[in-house]
């Protein structure tokens, strides 16, 4: 492949990118970092098995599981402009030196840190939802966690998620491109959540968006 040939394949990455993030793929979003999850926990599936619901909240559906997914991203980032941005770039260049840029050391964070950076969008949630008379009780809550300035130190320990727990939520989980875990899961959520709780889990390759 010569580097013509390759940044038409790096322009093609990122309109896939841009098309993966639409609002036409809100689901499949979703639907992805669950899947994300479950192949975590090692938890065997077919794609068949995933439902989006006919009302939502959940956002998706896996047999009794009642996922409610979001995205935590480092302050000021938004990944719809990152990738709009990111493909003008690609489609103004002429070489491969042109899209070489320096980019900052991502500081490194405490597990403590990690799971502080989920707490304003579940207490938002948590006071929209009540607002509406929505049973938080039935949803299984998954952060998917996308940092690019920070990389967190899995040798640190997590604190129990109390502030989350008192918020009613049936279970929460944690997602990153290389890792895994099962904050709290109560007595009615899945299976599979349960009997992974507190158990981090690491992989030697990322998958990020």
């Amino acid at each position: 492949m010569n580097e013509s040939e390759y940044l038409s394949l790096l322009t093609a990455q990122a309109e896939q990118a841009n098309d993966f993030l639409s609002n036409a793929r809100k689901w499949e979003r979703e639907r992805w970092v669950c899947l994300h999850l479950l192949q975590a926990l090692n938890v065997s599936f077919s794609l068949d098995e995933f439902r989006a619901p006919d009302k939502e909240p959940p956002d998706v559906i896996f047999r009794d599981a009642n996922f409610e997914v979001f995205f935590v991203l480092d302050e000021g980032r938004r990944l719809n402009d990152e990738w709009r941005a990111e493909l003008e770039r690609r489609r103004k260049a002429f070489s491969l030196r042109e899209l070489v840029r320096r980019e900052q050391k991502p500081r490194r964070i405490s597990a403590r840190q990690l799971q502080e950076k989920l707490a304003p969008t579940l207490m938002k949630k948590a006071r929209n939802y009540q607002e509406r008379h929505l049973d938080v009780g039935q949803l299984d809550m998954v952060a998917y966690a996308d940092l690019k300035r920070s990389v967190p130190d899995f040798n640190s320990h997590f604190p129990a998620p109390s502030e989350y727990l008192r918020l009613g939520w049936r279970s929460l989980s944690l997602v990153g491109p290389n890792y895994a875990r099962v904050l709290f899961a109560n007595t009615s959520a899945p299976e599979f959540l349960r009997s992974n709780l507190g158990r981090t889990i690491l992989f030697d390759i990322g998958i990020g968006l």
